[in-house]
């Protein structure tokens, strides 16, 4: 069990020559923001900030009949015709 109350890591951090950072682990825990999840990075009033990528058409999927996260085009073909 996560303790959701866990100190967060806070201070500088280098910047690699690669220009990468290291984030703190429980940070990106408390946010949901896993290996290989996409994220958007923008520049707000000087920061920076990162935030999940959310698909625009997350929100339409599945409330719309026939439109979902995986379609077999094989096995739908048929019925095209």
């Amino acid at each position: 069990m996560e303790d959701a109350e866990a100190p967060q890591r806070k201070g500088p951090v280098r910047i690699s020559r690669k220009n990468q950072i290291t984030l703190p682990v429980a940070l990106l825990r408390k946010i949901g923001l896993r290996p290989g999840d996409v994220v958007d990075i923008a520049d707000e009033d000087g920061r920076i900030v990162i935030s999940r990528h959310r698909s625009r058409f997350e929100g339409v999927v599945g409330t719309v009949p026939g439109f979902t996260d995986a379609v077999d085009v094989e096995s739908s073909r048929d019925s095209w015709q």
